[in-house]
């Protein structure tokens, strides 16, 4: 390959991946979750994702990040709010 060559082949590849990126970003959803802890209100939590599988996987971690504060809450309640995190009310 000549130089000319490799420069046009980074120059599409680079374009190429700019297409790509965009493409994923402009697929992205926002899905919004509710979660109803017991002895607490419930609360929303909307996160946007390319699939709703991983929005939920993202809304469970915030969910039980916003419950727990970042304290270890024990098990017992932390398995509590491990159950609401994962069952979302729909």
């Amino acid at each position: 390959m000549k130089l000319g060559q490799v420069t046009k082949f980074i120059l599409f590849i680079l374009i190429s991946g700019l297409f790509t990126i965009q493409s994923q970003a402009a697929t992205t959803q926002v899905w919004t979750f509710t979660y109803k802890p017991k002895k607490q209100e419930a609360f929303k939590i909307k996160m946007g994702a390319s699939s709703k599988e991983t929005a939920f996987k993202l809304a469970a971690k915030e969910c039980f990040q916003k419950l727990t504060n970042g304290v270890y809450p024990g098990e017992s309640v932390g398995l509590d709010y491990i159950d609401v995190c994962a069952n979302p009310k729909m």
